[in-house]
C-alpha cells in the first residue's frame, strides 16, 4: 500500500513537471531589446543630416556674435538651404562702419557666389567667394561632419522639441569639423556641443555649440542653430 501510495506521489510531481515544461516551452520568455547607444544616436542622426534635401535654419547667439567680415557682426540669420550649394536667408548684423548700427541683410548663397543687399539702399551685390565668414550652402553637411566626429559622448532624454521626443547627444568636436559652414575655423579649438536628435525620426532639430569658430571668438561664445521643415518643397534662383 505504502509502495503504492510513493508511486502515485511520484507519478503526481513527474506529471506537473512535464507541465511546466510544456508550458515554460510554450510561452519564452521576451528577448530584452538592446538599448539604443550614444554612437547609434550619432550615427543616425549624422546620416539623416546628409540625406537631406531642404531644411529650414535658425542661428542665434547666447552669448557674442559672429565676425562675418567687411566690419559686420552676425547676430542672428534665419532662411533656407537647398542642398548642396544654395542658402537664401536674412542675416541680422551690427556694422562698425556705421557706429555698430544694426543692419538687415539679404543674402543668397548660390554655388560660390553670395549676393548681398541692405535694406537701406535694395543694391544687391556679387561678393567674391570667402568674402563671407560663413557659408549656409552645406549646413546639413557641416553639421553631420561635426556630429560624426563627436567623442566623449553623453545621452540623455531631451524631453521635446517642436513637438517631437528626443534624445540629447552631449559631447566634443573638434572646431575644425565646422569647416562647411565657418570655412576659417581655427585649428586647436575644441567645441562642446550639444545635439536634440529625434527620437523617431533622427532628425537633428537643435545645436548648441559653445567655443571658438572664427578667429575672433571669444572661449565663452555659445551659438544655437535650430533646424526644421525637413525636405519642404525650397526654391532659390540668384538676384536678377
Amino acid at each position: 500500500m505504502r509502495a503504492a501510495l510513493q508511486g502515485s506521489a511520484a507519478a503526481a510531481i513527474l506529471a506537473m513537471a512535464v507541465a511546466l515544461v510544456a508550458v515554460s516551452c510554450g510561452n519564452p520568455e521576451p528577448t530584452p531589446t538592446p538599448g539604443i547607444t550614444a554612437e547609434d544616436v550619432r550615427d543616425r542622426g549624422a546620416e539623416t543630416l546628409r540625406n537631406l534635401s531642404t531644411v529650414h535654419f535658425r542661428v542665434t547667439h547666447e552669448e557674442g556674435g559672429t565676425d562675418i567680415g567687411f566690419s559686420s557682426t552676425l547676430t542672428e540669420a534665419e532662411g533656407d538651404g537647398v542642398f548642396p550649394d544654395k542658402a537664401e536667408f536674412v542675416a541680422k548684423a551690427t556694422s562698425a562702419l556705421f557706429g555698430n548700427a544694426a543692419l538687415e541683410l539679404d543674402i543668397v548663397q548660390y554655388g560660390e557666389i553670395t549676393h548681398l543687399r541692405d535694406r537701406i539702399s535694395m543694391v544687391w551685390q556679387a561678393l567674391p567667394a570667402g568674402t563671407l565668414a560663413i557659408d549656409f550652402t552645406n549646413i546639413n553637411g557641416s553639421i553631420a561632419d561635426a556630429l560624426a566626429s563627436l567623442g566623449g559622448l553623453d545621452l540623455t532624454d531631451g524631453g521635446s522639441v517642436d513637438g517631437a521626443p528626443v534624445h540629447k547627444l552631449t559631447g566634443t568636436t573638434p572646431s575644425t569639423s565646422m569647416r562647411g559652414l565657418v570655412p576659417g575655423a581655427p585649428e586647436g579649438d575644441t567645441l562642446q556641443m550639444e545635439v536634440w536628435i529625434g527620437r523617431d525620426d533622427y532628425l537633428v532639430r537643435k545645436v548648441r555649440l559653445t567655443g571658438r569658430l572664427v578667429e575672433a571668438d571669444t572661449s565663452d561664445i555659445v551659438r544655437v542653430l535650430e533646424l526644421s521643415r525637413f525636405d519642404e518643397p525650397v526654391t532659390i534662383e540668384p538676384p536678377a
